[in-house]
């Protein structure tokens, strides 16, 4: 792993590859490891950076997150590029916070994002996100309990998560109406059986960026570029990318 120290902390990362510059963004429980083969078949055409984000890995760690912490990883994510020398338009691709993250940073700037992929992002909150949250939450804790874990930053910074999207105030989430502002070609996926969106929500999004494809993946459900469907994601990755 390498290290980035940007204004407001310190982000691992690691790079492979040759090619125009792909960006991954994990989501809200997960890190670099969450893209499992993804690094290695995206690699083969494209210059793949994957990073963590504060609050995860070894990256600085977050004891709280903030109501606003989803501009502030959009904040840290042009500090990251700028640090790397990527001034000119990347590539995303994005899966849960990190494609709402990605969504903002497109809205944004607009003039820094060539394409993007976000999956199982979110542009406000549902119910049935809390109820999948809920019981994320209960098996996160029951999991330290069994397994007697220590207190770690990686586990705090986790528990802060649960609890700023379990307790937030209303509007903590909220960028529907900013998605027409997005202008790069975006491809939409998520899971028929997402345990954190109705299929609703992806049709909203992309309803919501001019152009953009959707992709709902029958079956599926949150963690869709792992497991039974990681292949057939890859592969709709890479036909989407190659022309752009």
């Amino acid at each position: 792993m390498s290290k980035a120290l940007i204004a407001s902390g310190t982000l691992e990362y690691v790079e492979k590859g040759q090619g125009a510059p792909l960006v991954l963004l994990h989501g809200g429980t997960g890190s670099i490891d969450e893209w499992g083969p993804c690094v290695d078949r995206f690699a083969a055409k494209y210059h793949v950076i994957a990073y963590n984000r504060r609050g995860y890995g070894d990256s600085t760690p977050r004891e709280v997150f903030p109501v606003n912490f989803l501009e502030e990883d959009v904040e840290d994510l042009g500090a990251f590029l700028d640090l790397l020398g990527l001034t000119r338009p990347v590539l995303f691709c994005a899966f849960s916070d990190g494609g709402t993250i990605a969504l903002m940073f497109a809205v944004r700037f607009p003039h820094r994002v060539r394409a993007m992929v976000c999956a199982g992002a979110h542009i406000y909150v549902e119910d049935k996100a809390i109820r999948g949250l809920v019981y994320a939450e209960g098996v996160f804790e029951h999991r330290i309990a069994k397994m007697g874990l220590k207190e770690t930053p990686r586990i705090r910074s986790q528990r802060a998560w649960f609890q700023r999207w379990l307790h937030s105030e209303v509007g903590f989430l909220s960028m529907e109406d900013q998605l027409s502002a997005i202008t790069c070609p975006t491809l939409v996926i998520q899971g028929s059986e997402d345990e954190y969106a109705e299929t609703s929500h992806a049709e909203r999004i992309a309803a919501g960026i001019e152009g953009s494809e959707l992709w709902i993946v029958e079956g599926a459900r949150h963690w869709i570029h792992g497991g039974e469907h990681a292949d057939a994601f890859i592969e709709k990755v890479m036909i989407f990318l190659a022309d752009k």
